[in-house]
């Protein structure tokens, strides 16, 4: 390659009727400084293009660093859905089997509740049962009393009547062997005494829902029995 130095020194031979020498020079000056500045910029070409191409080749290795990352990226990602995923579907089976068991305990506790519950009300139904008889029989066994009370204070009263009646009879009989007079007197006033006597009779009767029915009061002729 010519360089601009060899183009400033180069000599041509001199012949007849040649070119003007000055004329030569300047030209081949010209040419010179025109390969030289040619020169330069190829240098600086050069230069670019070997810094262009360290670009490349760094942006080449960056290129293949971030595919590299790119791809142990997407590896890991993938691994770490993987792992996700199986971590989602353990945590799932947890949960199923924890919520199965939770459930089934309930269960049982209801099922337990439930049966106690029902042995509870058993046990008070049949302790009710009970103390119901049991109080059935004592209120059988108040009312057979007051019943028995009821007749004998019925027996009293019907004897103590009779009694009572036998009374006056014999004393109607009495009077009735004195004189006619004296015995339509003393008539009112037995009768009084009678109609006073029988209703103290029948103050004194218990009442137990079974009214004794009042004698019918007369005129001094022999009382009728009583039918009650």
């Amino acid at each position: 390659m010519v360089t601009p130095l060899e183009i400033k020194k180069k000599e041509f031979r001199r012949c007849f009727r040649g070119y003007d020498d000055q004329e030569v020079d300047n030209f081949l000056d010209r040419v010179a400084a025109a390969v030289e500045t040619l020169l330069k910029e190829n240098d600086e070409l050069k230069g670019a293009m070997d810094r262009a191409e360290q670009n490349i080749s760094g942006y080449q290795e960056l290129e293949n660093a971030l595919k590299q990352a790119m791809v142990f990226a997407q590896k890991n990602a993938q691994e770490l859905k993987e792992n996700t995923q199986r971590e989602v579907d353990v945590v799932r089976r947890e949960a199923r089997a924890a919520a199965e068991a939770i459930r089934q305990e309930a269960l049982q506790k209801a099922e337990t509740v439930f049966e106690e519950s029902r042995r509870k009300a058993e046990e008070i139904t049949l302790q009710a049962h009970r103390q119901a008889e049991q109080s059935l029989e004592a209120a059988q066994r108040q009312v057979d009393e007051l019943l028995q009370e009821y007749r004998q204070l019925k027996k009293q009263v019907k004897a103590f009547r009779d009694q009572f009646r036998s009374f006056l009879e014999a004393q109607l009989e009495r009077l009735d062997d004195q004189e006619h007079g004296m015995a339509r007197e003393m008539k009112p006033v037995i009768a009084e005494e009678s109609r006073g006597i029988e209703s103290s009779t029948a103050e004194a009767e218990p009442d137990v829902g079974e009214t004794e029915p009042q004698p019918e009061t007369r005129q001094l002729k022999p009382i009728a029995d009583d039918k009650s």
